[in-house]
């Protein structure tokens, strides 16, 4: 049972599960770049002010929840989503495949991803990663960018440039870049790279990653008021449904009596 988060929709999915859909999706030949994203609250909330990205959500080929808020919201509504699905889990799940398919990476600052391949080819043995590029290059230069990625011919693009621009450049793209799978993964890059380290196990495991980010990089805590509006706004449709159920149920019970009253 899928669940729509202010106007996202949301399926039960786990990692395996996820990884599942991915090989399927890379043995297509159809030349279609199908679009993964990984969706968290911000990212959601994003949506509701760029009627172009959530567009885009809204035809995505796979989406699955990152964060600990979008499991939250579903609990909300009385659906149970199995269970978190990271970017950074989802990235390594796909790295360790054997045999491995052709990696792109596209995104950070000059340089990083160059030494998140490194790191990786470094660590996982076997791990084909057949292109690296930045995420800074300008509007104009997207063309030229998605040429380097399909003449690379990978068969998955880590693409990460900051959401929504990479899912947008993913979208637009996607009959031209070759590939088979274009995933959206923010700050992935980074993680491989060594350039940032993720939570600690307890951290992670207790849904708090969004405020270890904050403190190290406190200029992060304008971006995190987003998450705020996102749990305010999830309580007030929460209540709101209870409140419209409660006098669905109320009015119900009224015809019955009155039907009941009724002297034929």
């Amino acid at each position: 049972m899928s669940v729509r988060i202010l106007g996202v929709e949301f399926y039960p999915i786990t990692l395996q599960g996820a990884v599942s859909a991915l090989e399927w999706m890379m043995s297509r030949e159809d030349n279609c770049t199908r679009l993964v994203v990984t969706a968290n609250p911000i990212m959601v909330m994003t949506a509701q002010r760029d009627p172009e990205f959530m567009d885009i959500l809204e035809n995505a080929h796979l989406i699955v929840p990152d964060g600990m808020g979008i499991l939250w919201a579903a609990r909300k509504q009385g659906v149970k989503l199995p269970e978190r699905v990271t970017g950074v889990d989802l990235a390594d799940a796909l790295l360790r495949k054997k045999p491995s398919p052709r990696f792109f990476f596209a995104g950070g600052k000059p340089g990083v991803a160059e030494k998140a391949a490194e790191n990786v080819v470094k660590s996982i043995p076997g791990v084909r990663i057949c292109g690296t590029h930045h995420g800074y290059f300008m509007p104009e230069e997207e063309q030229q960018v998605a040429e380097k990625i399909a003449s690379a011919r990978p068969d998955v693009i880590f693409c990460a440039m900051g959401s929504p621009r990479q899912e947008k450049f993913l979208w637009k793209y996607r009959n031209r870049l070759g590939a088979k799978v274009g995933i959206g993964l923010g700050g992935v890059l980074d993680v491989l790279s060594g350039a940032k380290k993720r939570a600690p196990g307890r951290v992670q495991e207790a849904g708090l990653e969004w405020l270890w980010r904050m403190v190290l990089e406190p200029a992060r805590i304008w971006r995190n008021l987003a998450l705020l509006e996102f749990a305010a706004r999830v309580q007030l449709l929460s209540m709101f449904d209870r409140t419209r159920e409660k006098g669905e149920s109320h009015n119900a019970e009224s015809r019955e009596q009155g039907e009941s009253d009724t002297v034929y």
